[in-house]
């Protein structure tokens, strides 16, 4: 009888390891959406689609960003206005990552040591059997090219391609206490997975656990810590999110929120990249190009 009562305890903890994370939401305030104008342009033959902002931590003042699938495999330096980042050398042109390929850049992220993580995470329909990581000693703005290393992944719990729930497509990234945090982007509704990766030392393949999953009212499209490391903001393409974060555990959600539902110009509709542009701003970025800057100031808590 105990031999039976404990297999089935196993059985249990089986299943319950396997099921999907309760869905965690958020009251948020009803109220008029927060009209974006431009604050800068950045220049579409550098940057064909901003899908990304990270702030440099060798060079205030810098932004690194990238592009999407079909464009070349290069970081690019620019300023919060959008103007190009001047060297040295003259304008710098963008740092190219020897050894990798441009499936689908969507993140971009650093660790704490120094190193900046590409996403090759984008899957816009969910036929992807295998994404990819690349890690570089972040560049100065003049440098030509830098090498990369590859850590390559798959979705644990995909088992068709394309999947038919299309719920496996990513494009925001964040690193937090030594740890690689992904959330994904869904298409049939408004949820978003968070995910832990667990990115080897050496060249080879990273592991993935889910950690949460939380109603985020849209399609994720970038993700951003504070300088300090103690907020995060969620961006989709209408609405932003700023969490306190706990001072211990993964736990991301549940802490004091702030929202916005963002209006952004007819012609800036992707809002894809979003960055801190100091400890009370945003700085968001259009996939057609366009800059913004959202202060704190104006969300509202959500509940």
């Amino acid at each position: 009888m105990r031999t039976t009562l404990f297999l089935a305890g196993l059985a249990w903890a089986a299943v319950a390891s396997c099921a999907e994370p309760a869905v965690q939401r958020r009251e948020v305030a009803e109220g008029a959406a927060l009209s974006l104008r431009a604050v800068g342009k950045l220049d579409p033959k550098l940057v064909p689609e901003c899908s990304a902002l990270w702030p440099s931590r060798r060079q205030p003042g810098v932004f690194w960003t990238l592009s999407d699938s079909g464009a070349k495999p290069v970081l690019v330096p620019v300023r919060a206005d959008g103007s190009k980042v001047f060297t040295p050398k003259g304008y710098a042109q963008g740092v190219t990552l020897t050894g990798a390929t441009n499936v689908d850049w969507e993140a971009l992220t650093g660790d704490d040591d120094g190193n900046l993580i590409v996403g090759d995470v984008g899957n816009n329909v969910s036929r992807r059997k295998e994404l990819a990581f690349y890690v570089c000693p972040e560049p100065s703005p003049e440098a030509e090219a830098v090498p990369a290393r590859k850590v390559t992944f798959a979705w644990p719990d995909q088992t068709a391609f394309p999947d038919p729930e299309l719920a496996h497509d990513c494009e925001a990234m964040f690193f937090l206490r030594g740890k690689l945090y992904l959330l994904t982007k869904h298409r049939r509704d408004t949820l978003t997975d968070l995910w832990r990766a667990d990115i080897p030392s050496t060249d080879g393949r990273a592991t993935l656990t889910k950690l949460a999953r939380f109603d985020v009212g849209g399609m994720v499209t970038d993700a951003c810590l504070s300088p300090d490391r103690t907020r995060l903001a969620v961006l989709t393409y209408r609405n932003v999110w700023v969490f306190d974060l706990p001072a211990a555990g993964e736990d991301f959600f549940r802490g004091r929120a702030l929202h916005a539902t963002l209006s952004p110009p007819v012609l800036s509709f992707q809002l894809e990249g979003c960055a801190w542009a100091d400890p009370t701003h945003l700085l968001l970025g259009s996939e057609q190009g366009e800059l913004f800057r959202v202060a704190l100031a104006d969300l509202r808590e959500a509940r």
